[in-house]
C-alpha cells in the first residue's frame, strides 16, 4: 500500500488599495445537499446516485458521457433566469425554448462590438474566451443532430439580411462553421413575398406546426431577420397504456378544479423527493435515453411559486435522482405560446442592442446609417403535446433587426401531477435545456398564446409586492435604475456546509488562535476525488457535496479553481497546486492530464531516497508560490524515504483596506481571553460599514471589504465574552449568505486588534468528523493514481499564515488627526473578547479562508495615543453609542 502525504501552504497579508469587480457568472460551487440520508425514506432526501445508462442504443453517445469535460462557463444561468422571468408575468401555461433564444443570441454576440457585446456576453453567461463559447456551441449543436431512428430532433437557423445589409464574410463563415446558421438574401422591400419565404422555412423546419410566424407587417421595414427553429419528438422509454387513461380531477388552484384525461403508470424512473423545493422530482428518458423530460410536482397546491423563486438551484436537487419503482399519474397537455421577449431581455440586461446606439458591424459592414442596425423585436413561438405514446415540443425564435434609423429490489415513489407544474427537456449529455414550460391548466388545449407584459408593468408589481408583504425583492443586477440581487433562499445556504463544518470540527474547543483555507482544502480534494473510486469517492463527495456525475464533478471543480486567481492593484489572489511523484513510480496518463488541465496543477519527479534534496525541491517551490512567507515547511528529517508522492496547495492572498486603519490611532487595549486581560495593539476606525446585530447567533457582524468591494473580511463578535465555542457550533445553522442579508450601512467606530496567525495542523481528524474516513485507511481506493498498485494517505497537512494591520494608504477621510464626531445612532463596537472571521469572495459567495482569533498581537510601546484625545481635543457625546 503506497503512502501519500498531502501538504497544504496557504499565506495571506493584509493592506490597503483598490480593486475593480470583475464580470465572471461563476455559480456556487460545492454547493449540492448532502447526500448522508437514508435513500429507503422518501421523506428525507435521496443518495445520489448515477443514473444507470442501461438500454442506450447509442455506444457513441454513452462514449461521450464518459470523456466529455463540459467549459468552464455557465451555460445554465440564463436558461432559468429567462425562465423565472416568464413564469413571474403571469400564472397561465407557458412554454419557451431557451436554447432557441440563446442560440440566436450568440449568433448575434459574434456581430456585435463594444458595450453590445458586453452586455449580451454577461447577460448570457458566456466565458471571456471566443473559442471556448464558440467550441461550446459547436459541441451541443452536433450532439443534438445526432441521427437516431427512436427520435426526431430538427434544428434549423437562418439569418435572413436585406439588399443593404452587407456581412463580413468572416462573420458569415463563424456563423457557419460553429453556429450551423446559414445567411440568406431576402427582398424585405416586399413584405408578401418576404413573409411568405420565412412561413415556408419555419413550417418545414417544424413539421407544419407553426405555418405562419410572421405577417408581412412583421417584416415591413426589416433589415435582418435572425431565426431558429427546433422541433422535437421523442417516444417513451417507459410509454403509458392508452386503456390505462382515465378523468380525474386537476386543482388549476384551490377553488378551480376540472375534469382532465390522466395517464398512468408504475415503472422505474429516477425520482427525489426534494426538502428544498418541498416537491417530487421524476425523470421520465425517452427511447435512446438521450433526451428526457423532468417533471416538478409541488407537494402543496400553492408551491409552485416557490419553485420558481429558487429556480437557480434546481440543478442541484437533480444530483439526488434515485431509481424508484413510481407510480406516474400525469395529465395528457397540448397547448401552444407566443411570447415577445424584449422587455425580459432588457431586464436582464440587455439594453444596447435595442438602442439607437447598438453596434452590429459583423453583420452589417461600414458605418453609414443605411448599414446601422439595433434590434426591433424578439419573438418565440413554441408548442407541446404530452401523450401516451410521448411528446412533440417545437418552437421558432425570430429576432428582427432594423435600421436604427429606419430490476432488483428498490424504494417505491408516487407522482400525482393533479396541479401547476414545472417541465423541463434536456439533452442528457449536455445538459442543455431544450423546452421549458409550466401547465397551469391542461384542459386549454386550443392554442393559448400569451405576451409577456412589460418592464414598467414588472416593475410596479415589485413594488406592490414590497409594501404589501415588506420582503425584499430581488432582481438581476440588470434591471435599469433599480439596485437589486435575486432572491436568497431561507434555508442554510449549501455553499457554506463544507466551509462552516471544517471550521467547526478544526476550531471548536481548540485553545489559541485557529485558521483554515476552506478553498486550498477542496483544491487537493480534487486532485485526489480524480483518482477514487467507491466508498472514498462517495465520502469526499458527500463531504464536499458534489454532483455524483464525473464530468459535472470536474466542472464545479474547474470552475472553483478558476476562480481563485486575481490580480489587481488592490488584491492579489493565487492558487497553485502541484503533485510530487517518486521518480520509481508513474503517474497514469490519464491522471497527469486531468491534474494539468482540470485541476490546473504542476507535476514534478522527485526523489524521496534523497531526503535533503527532495525537501530542498519542495521548499523551494513553496517559497516561490507563498511570495517568501512560508520559506520552508519540510524538514529533510519529516519526508519519508518511502514516500510514493506528495500533493501541495499554496494559496496566496493579499488584500488592501477600502477603509484603512490609520496606524497614529492603534493603541493598548485589554483583549479578554476568559477572565485575563492581555494588553493587545487594537486599530480604531469611524466609518459607514455593513453591521448588523444578529439574534439568533447573540454577535455582532460587520464587513471589512477590500478595494471596491469583490472581497471582504467579516468579524462575528460574540455578546459574551465567553460565548466562542457557542459561536462556532451555531454557525452551521444561520450561513454568511444569511447574516450578510441582515447587514445594513451603519456609522461605525471599531476597535479591532492586529494579528498575526502562523498556523499549522493535520487536516486528519476534522476531515474525519465530517465522514471522510476510508481516504486514510488501508480500505482507500485510488487505484486511478498509478500505473500499477494503489496509495494511501498518510497525513493531512495544513499551513496556513496570516497577518491583519493598518499597513497600506490610509483613507482620507481618516488621514488627518481631527476630532471624529459621535453621530446619533451609531454603532461603537470594540473587539475585545474572542472573534471569528471569514474572507469572502462576494461575487461568487466563497470563502477563501476562516477561523477564530484569541491571542491577537500584543501591544509594544511605540506611537501612543489617547484613542479620545486628537490635537488635543476631546469629543463630545453628542449621540447614543449601542456598545458591542
Amino acid at each position: 500500500m503506497r503512502l501519500l502525504l498531502v501538504i497544504f501552504l496557504v499565506p495571506i497579508s493584509i493592506c490597503s488599495s483598490n480593486i475593480p469587480i470583475t464580470s465572471e457568472l461563476l455559480e456556487s460551487v460545492f454547493g449540492n445537499p448532502d447526500s448522508e440520508a437514508s435513500p429507503s425514506a422518501i421523506s428525507s432526501q435521496v443518495v445520489p446516485v448515477t443514473p444507470s445508462p442501461d438500454g442506450m442504443t447509442d455506444t457513441e453517445y454513452l462514449e461521450a458521457i464518459d470523456k466529455y469535460v463540459p467549459s468552464v462557463a455557465d451555460y445554465d444561468k440564463f436558461d432559468w433566469s429567462l425562465t423565472k422571468r416568464v413564469a413571474s408575468n403571469s400564472q397561465a401555461n407557458f412554454l419557451i425554448s431557451p436554447l432557441g433564444l440563446k442560440l440566436a443570441l450568440s449568433i448575434l454576440t459574434e456581430a456585435a462590438t463594444g458595450s453590445t457585446q458586453s452586455e449580451l456576453a454577461y447577460v448570457l453567461g458566456f466565458d471571456r474566451d471566443t473559442n471556448s463559447v464558440r467550441q461550446k456551441f459547436a459541441m451541443i449543436l452536433s450532439s443534438l443532430q445526432t441521427q437516431s431512428s427512436q427520435y426526431i430532433l430538427n434544428l434549423g437557423s437562418r439569418i435572413y439580411v436585406g439588399a443593404t445589409v452587407i456581412p463580413q464574410q468572416r462573420f458569415a463563415a463563424i456563423s457557419q462553421q460553429f453556429y450551423k446558421t446559414e445567411l440568406k438574401n431576402l427582398d424585405f422591400s416586399n413584405p408578401v413575398t418576404a413573409a411568405s419565404a420565412i412561413n415556408c422555412w419555419v413550417s418545414n423546419a417544424t413539421e407544419g406546426r407553426i405555418p405562419d410566424l410572421v405577417k408581412p407587417d412583421d417584416v415591413s421595414g426589416v433589415s435582418a431577420l435572425v431565426l431558429n427553429t427546433i422541433f422535437f419528438k421523442g417516444t417513451w422509454q417507459h410509454q403509458f397504456a392508452p386503456n390505462a387513461t382515465k378523468s380525474q380531477l386537476f386543482y388549476v388552484s384551490i377553488e378551480d378544479t376540472k375534469e382532465i384525461p390522466f395517464m398512468n403508470i408504475r415503472d422505474k424512473f429516477f425520482f427525489a423527493e426534494s426538502k428544498r423545493f418541498n416537491a417530487k422530482i421524476l425523470r421520465m428518458p425517452y427511447l435512446g435515453n438521450k433526451f428526457s423530460m423532468y417533471v416538478i410536482v409541488p407537494n402543496s397546491l400553492t408551491g409552485l411559486p416557490y419553485i420558481f423563486d429558487g429556480l437557480s438551484e434546481l440543478r442541484t436537487e437533480l444530483y439526488y435522482l434515485q431509481e424508484y419503482f413510481v407510480d406516474v399519474t400525469i395529465p395528457k397537455f397540448q397547448f401552444e405560446y407566443t411570447s415577445h421577449l424584449g422587455g425580459i431581455l432588457k431586464e436582464l440586461g440587455i439594453r444596447q442592442a435595442f438602442e439607437d446606439t447598438a453596434s452590429f458591424p459583423g453583420l452589417a459592414r461600414g458605418q453609414v446609417l443605411s448599414n446601422r442596425l439595433k434590434i426591433s423585436k424578439v419573438l418565440q413561438r413554441s408548442g407541446v403535446e404530452v401523450n401516451e405514446l410521448g411528446s412533440t415540443v417545437y418552437s421558432a425564435t425570430e429576432i428582427a433587426l432594423e435600421n436604427k434609423f429606419g430490476e432488483q429490489m428498490m424504494p417505491n415513489a408516487e407522482v400525482i401531477a393533479n396541479r401547476p407544474f414545472l417541465f423541463f427537456i434536456q439533452d442528457e449529455m449536455t445538459r442543455q435545456l431544450l423546452f421549458t414550460g409550466r401547465v397551469s391548466d391542461p384542459s386549454l388545449v386550443d392554442g393559448a398564446f400569451k405576451v409577456t407584459l412589460s418592464s414598467a408593468w414588472y416593475c410596479e408589481r415589485v413594488k406592490i409586492l414590497l409594501i404589501i408583504y415588506v420582503l425584499a425583492v430581488f432582481l438581476l443586477a440588470g434591471i435599469g435604475s433599480l439596485d437589486c440581487r435575486q432572491n436568497v433562499p431561507s434555508d442554510i445556504s449549501r455553499l457554506n456546509f463544507f466551509d462552516t463544518d471544517l471550521l467547526r470540527y478544526t476550531a471548536e474547543d481548540k485553545k489559541g488562535n485557529v485558521m483554515v483555507s476552506p478553498a486550498s482544502i477542496k483544491s487537493i480534494l480534487a486532485m485526489l476525488l480524480e483518482v477514487t473510486s467507491g466508498d472514498t469517492e462517495a465520502e469526499i463527495k458527500s463531504a464536499l457535496r458534489l454532483s455524483p456525475y464525473k464530468d459535472e464533478v470536474r466542472d464545479q471543480l474547474n470552475l472553483y479553481l478558476n476562480a481563485l486567481y486575481a490580480n489587481t492593484s488592490g488584491v492579489t489572489l493565487q492558487n497553485t497546486n502541484a503533485v510530487f511523484v517518486s521518480n520509481r513510480l508513474k503517474l497514469k496518463k490519464e491522471y497527469e492530464q486531468a491534474v494539468r488541465n482540470i485541476y490546473l496543477s504542476s507535476v514534478y519527479t522527485v526523489d524521496f531516497g534523497d531526503t535533503l534534496n527532495a525537501a530542498n525541491t519542495i521548499n523551494r517551490w513553496i517559497n516561490h508560490h507563498t511570495k517568501g512567507l512560508i520559506p520552508a515547511l519540510v524538514q529533510p528529517s519529516e519526508i519519508n524515504p518511502t514516500s510514493e508522492s506528495l500533493l501541495t496547495n499554496a494559496l496566496y492572498f493579499k488584500g488592501t483596506w477600502r477603509y484603512a486603519f490609520n496606524p497614529k490611532y492603534t493603541h493598548a487595549s485589554c483583549f479578554y481571553n476568559g477572565n485575563s486581560c492581555q494588553k493587545v495593539a487594537m486599530m480604531e476606525l469611524h466609518e459607514d460599514m455593513n453591521y448588523a446585530y444578529i439574534d439568533n447567533l447573540r454577535s455582532h457582524a460587520l464587513e471589512l471589504p477590500y478595494g471596491t468591494g469583490r472581497y471582504s473580511m467579516f468579524v462575528l463578535v460574540p455578546h459574551d465574552r465567553s460565548g466562542i465555542n457557542t459561536l462556532i457550533r451555531d454557525l452551521p445553522y444561520m450561513s454568511l449568505p444569511q447574516i450578510t442579508l441582515l447587514m445594513e450601512s451603519t456609522s461605525v467606530r471599531l476597535f479591532m486588534p492586529k494579528f498575526t496567525i502562523d498556523y499549522s495542523d493535520s487536516m486528519v481528524e476534522p476531515l474525519r468528523k465530517m465522514r471522510i474516513n476510508t481516504l486514510f485507511s488501508k480500505n482507500a481506493n485510488l487505484s486511478g493514481m498509478f500505473e500499477n498498485g494503489s496509495a494511501q494517505v498518510n497525513n493531512f497537512l495544513h499551513k496556513v499564515y496570516l497577518s491583519v494591520d493598518e499597513t497600506g494608504t490610509v483613507a482620507a477621510a481618516s488621514s488627518s488627526a481631527m476630532v471624529i464626531p459621535l453621530i446619533e445612532d451609531g454603532v461603537q463596537l470594540k473587539v475585545d473578547r474572542p472573534f471569528v472571521f471569514f474572507i469572502r469572495d462576494n461575487e461568487l459567495e466563497l470563502i477563501i479562508f476562516e477561523g477564530k482569533i484569541e491571542e491577537p498581537s500584543l501591544y509594544t510601546e511605540q506611537n501612543v495615543v489617547d484613542p479620545m484625545q486628537r490635537n488635543g481635543q476631546i469629543p463630545q457625546n453628542t449621540g447614543q453609542w449601542r456598545s458591542g
